[in-house]
């Protein structure tokens, strides 16, 4: 009945976008990818350009709806739209911006985040179920009101950048309960809370908000001069959409509470969903796409982030070669850790390249190189690192919510050696989907919902749900790894007053 129904899944990163259209059984026929535009016009600010990111969808789009169309035989469903979430996009009553948006790997309110937490972390929580992160839309928020009023004045709404990418499609201006929960809502009704507002001292944005939508609700149809951009079909349904953590987790199949996804990206996603809200100063209690469902999340931006950095910086040609080659432009990586094994003479690296889980001005450290070290000891420590960063976030979530499967997606996790490593970490199994494409997967399954070709997410996982492996974790290699592990927060601790001394 649905068989040539395809599901349009878009996946917008930090750094690239890529857009999925999947069949009913979850296989993706068609995909295209592109750059998600940032510009840094001064330290700690990471911003984005509307009219670039809006040009650069249209083209990734064109480029899928050009494939669907020389086959010829397939129907456009739906399409659902998810992307990373602080932030904020400050528009006016037509969907335009009033400033560039400001991205998540944003620090410039570091010093307002702190201050929030400072100040008023016990009725946060109490109210919206977590503390601030640097990036939060009510930080930002915060630091815009305090020194850049006039965009806040200007703005007749607040939204983040699926909304805004949702508004130039359909020309509907609002957000959903993923995006919506990321600061003004009450943890328990998962609706603006005034009190929310008048603790981040906002009052003025409680006429600025934008109108909540369950994420799988329809929130328009692509519009005529959307379709010219585009190349789909004026009139499709476009879902209110999600923030990436949510369609990732979905996307690696888990959709039921207890289950755990780990998201091994730019930023070092941590999540577990629950059918209750729990709060606690070491995770954001979220709503999850479901209403009465939460994401309980514990992230930070030390990711895969701080391996792209120092591939791109210090190993270009070999990554160059091997992507103009069609191959896996990091595959050197995994042959240089493969080939130096596990040793017992490491480097340690903390991975604060672009952001760390403390909320304070850190940055990235390697320590205990020697001279006969190579650069193969280098990449271990990164990806040891990174392991390490998740299971900073991830086992107090494990203790809260009785946690036994775990899901892990993202670049890195496609890596040969990183999920043993992973698995000898948290000295669990890991599961690894089959694809590496959760982000559109999600989205695409939520949508399938939507438009009635699934009954309930359960459903659409039975149907669209990724195959899994699982690795685990070797029994010989568990107490090193927690052994370094310690060597690494003692790294950490004994680095803390150095950073205070550098902040000064």
């Amino acid at each position: 009945m649905h068989s040539n129904k395809l599901l349009i899944g878009i996946d917008i990163g930090l750094t690239g976008m890529k857009a999925v259209a999947f069949d009913v059984t979850g296989v993706a026929r068609f995909e295209a990818r592109g750059r998600s535009p940032q510009d840094i016009p001064r330290p700690h600010w990471v911003e984005r350009k509307g009219a670039d990111f809006w040009a650069r969808l249209s083209e990734m789009l064109r480029d899928l709806t050009e494939q669907i169309a020389a086959v010829g035989k397939y129907e456009l469903a739906a399409v659902a739209l998810d992307a990373h979430g602080d932030g904020v996009w400050l528009v006016d009553e037509e969907g335009e911006e009033i400033r560039p948006g400001i991205l998540s790997l944003d620090t410039r309110a570091i010093d307002t985040a702190a201050h929030l937490n400072a100040t008023r972390e016990p009725d946060l929580l109490r109210v919206t179920g977590q503390n601030v992160g640097p990036a939060s839309p009510g930080a930002v928020l915060r630091w815009l009101y305090d020194n850049e009023r006039e965009s806040i004045e200007k703005a007749r709404y607040f939204i983040l950048a699926h909304d805004y990418l949702r508004t130039k499609l359909t020309g509907t201006i609002g957000t959903d309960l993923t995006s919506a929960s990321q600061a003004f809502t009450d943890v328990t009704t998962q609706e603006y809370s005034d009190e929310a507002f008048e603790i981040y001292g906002l009052d003025i944005l409680k006429d600025k908000k934008a109108p909540i939508n369950n994420s799988g609700d329809i929130a328009g149809y692509v519009s005529a001069a959307a379709a010219a951009d585009t190349g789909l079909p004026e009139g499709l349904p476009v879902i209110a959409g999600m923030h990436d953590v949510d369609a990732g987790t979905i996307g690696t199949g888990a959709v039921s509470a207890g289950q755990m996804a780990l998201m091994a990206g730019t930023w070092s996603m941590n999540v577990v969903i629950s059918d209750q809200p729990k709060v606690a100063p070491e995770w954001f209690a979220r709503a999850f796409v479901n209403k009465g469902e939460w994401l309980n999340m514990s992230i930070s931006p030390a990711g895969a982030s701080n391996l792209e950095w120092f591939v791109g910086n210090l190993c270009k040609t070999e990554h160059d070669i091997l992507k103009q080659s069609g191959l896996n432009p990091y595959a050197f990586v995994d042959h240089e850790v493969e080939k130096l094994g596990m040793g017992d003479d490491y480097v340690t690296f903390i991975p604060y390249l672009y952001g760390n889980p403390m909320g304070i001005d850190a940055s990235g450290t390697f320590a205990g190189i020697r001279a006969w070290h190579t650069r193969g000891n280098m990449f271990r420590a990164i990806y040891e690192a990174l392991a390490f960063n998740h299971l900073h976030h991830s086992a107090p979530l494990i203790t809260a919510f009785d946690v036994k499967d775990i899901r892990v997606s993202g670049g890195v996790a496609m890596s040969r050696v990183w999920p043993h490593i992973l698995a000898d970490t948290f000295n669990m199994p890991i599961g690894l989907p089959v694809g590496g494409e959760s982000g559109a997967l999600g989205g695409a399954m939520v949508a399938g919902v939507s438009v009635g070709i699934f009954k309930d997410l359960e459903e659409a996982n039975a149907h669209m749900g990724p195959d899994m492996t699982f690795v685990e974790p070797d029994p010989s290699q568990v107490e090193p790894m927690r052994e370094r592990y310690e060597h690494y927060r003692c790294l950490i601790d004994t680095m803390l007053p150095w950073w205070d001394v550098m902040k000064k």
